[in-house]
């Protein structure tokens, strides 16, 4: 017990080394380092997110015992993102030079959303440029944009991906791109398209809620972007000092609506990890007499999910605290029997790590046409990717007779169903299907023809 608790308090320790309001002295910071050791410290540092905010502070310490070392483990991921920064602006003027283009109003969320309310931006890490549209059309012609006119392209690390919530006819999904060798000036960019999709069947009622206007590239409004913020902590199940520092911005601002917060937090079922993210601010910060008076108005909710390691990520509580997050949404769409079903299909999903492979044969059950519904995540795989995980490239299959056949909910994408399993056309472009990461060779060897050229 002693030593859990002493655990405990060094990590307090290195979290208010990356707090914007440290609740502990820096000799604390630096003691904790040395308990831990500079390595695992390093190592903790980087999970929290605030490389630049960390470095400048152990910067005029360097000589003291372990933390040289120490910053030597975050250093490189610090340069690059150094080096992201200088960048950024830049392509922030290329989307909203692209969304001016095609007359549509892009928002940054996110990242791009919460580092307008720092003192600093600099100071907050980020990894991509998030960028939310209301339609996947609209998310379409951002995809076209940004692969015909610079390169961008698809990561087998990272699927595109589409579901559907038949209670709104509303498709939604994500597509996540990434630069091409080379292209140190670009910055990767993941768009999100519909709603923001919640764990593993819920939605975050993003899209209702966004203003109209001119077109161009606009930052999400601080109470939708805090609840993206949430959900993205409670998708990985960790608690970054990322997610405080935002919800520390959030409450010094005199006009952050709680309410507002809120109704977010409770349409998608994330009260309970915002008591976590809560946990972990205190831990490591000290708060304003105002900021104190606006967290108590945040939504306090009991949960049954496990709490996040504090430590580190950990997979088997994400596949439970997921699991419990599934029969909620279940039970509030339906009762015991759909919360039973989407629980049990949550922990399936999750309990395993999955990573796309060829198959010689998915069976009966993978090639059935794909589920469209809020709990099944449809992986759109690309053609070149598919073909990259089979032992050689010869022998395609002959072309698929089948007729392409349009969703009702969004004309725009085609599915066309094989006896080996299913293609999908999005704007022309093709992809093949996968929900566990299973692709049948038959179907990657088929996907050539489908995806030529039509006269």
């Amino acid at each position: 017990m002693g030593h859990e608790s002493s655990l405990l308090e060094d990590l307090a320790a290195l979290r208010s080394l990356s707090s914007l309001q440290p609740l502990h002295s820096v000799e604390r910071s630096l003691a904790a380092i040395v308990s831990l050791g500079p390595a695992r410290s390093g190592r903790f540092l980087e999970l929290l997110r605030m490389r630049t905010l960390v470095m400048s502070r152990l910067a005029p310490y360097e000589d003291r015992p372990g933390v040289r070392p120490c910053m030597e483990v975050i250093r490189p991921k610090a340069e690059s993102i150094a080096r992201m920064h200088k960048v950024l602006d830049a392509n922030l003027e290329t989307l909203d030079r692209i969304a001016r283009d095609t007359g549509l109003r892009f928002y940054a969320i996110k990242g791009l959303g919460a580092r307008v309310t720092y003192p600093d931006p600099s100071f907050r890490d980020f990894s991509d440029l998030d960028v939310f549209v209301r339609t996947r059309a609209e998310a379409s012609v951002l995809v076209r944009a940004l692969r015909e006119e610079f390169g961008y392209q698809y990561l087998a690390g990272e699927l595109p991906w589409i579901k559907y919530d038949p209670a709104d006819g509303l498709v939604y999904g994500q597509f996540p791109l990434v630069v091409p060798d080379g292209a140190d000036d670009l910055l990767n960019v993941d768009i999100h398209f519909g709603d923001y999709s919640v764990r593993h069947s819920s939605r975050l009622g993003l899209t209702e809620q966004l203003p109209s206007g001119e077109p161009g590239l606009c930052v999400l409004a601080p109470e939708e972007n805090l609840a993206c913020v949430v959900n993205n902590a409670a998708g990985d199940y960790f608690v970054t000092a990322k997610d405080t520092n935002d919800l520390l911005m959030a409450l010094s601002l005199p006009e952050f609506d709680v309410p507002r917060f809120a109704a977010r937090l409770r349409q998608s079922g994330l009260e309970g990890f915002l008591g976590f993210i809560v946990d972990q601010l205190r831990a490591g910060t000290t708060l304003t007499r105002e900021q104190e008076e606006r967290l108590r108005l945040m939504p306090a909710v009991r949960t049954l999910e496990p709490a996040p390691d504090p430590l580190e990520p950990d997979w088997n509580r994400r596949c439970l605290g997921t699991t419990v997050h599934a029969f909620g949404a279940g039970w509030r769409r339906g009762g015991l029997l759909p919360a039973l079903r989407e629980a049990y299909d949550a922990y399936g999903y999750y309990r395993d790590r999955l990573s796309l492979s060829a198959v010689p044969d998915a069976g009966a059950e993978s090639a059935a046409p794909f589920g469209l519904n809020p709990w099944t995540c449809v992986r759109l795989v690309p053609v070149d990717i598919a073909e990259g995980l089979l032992p050689d490239r010869s022998g395609a299959s002959a072309p698929v007779t089948a007729r392409p056949r349009s969703l009702t909910a969004d004309p725009g994408i085609q599915r066309v169903d094989t006896p080996s399993g299913q293609y999908v056309r999005i704007e022309g472009e093709t992809f093949l299907v996968t929900v566990d990461y299973a692709l049948p060779e038959e179907l990657i060897r088929g996907a050539a023809p489908v995806a030529a050229p039509r006269a």
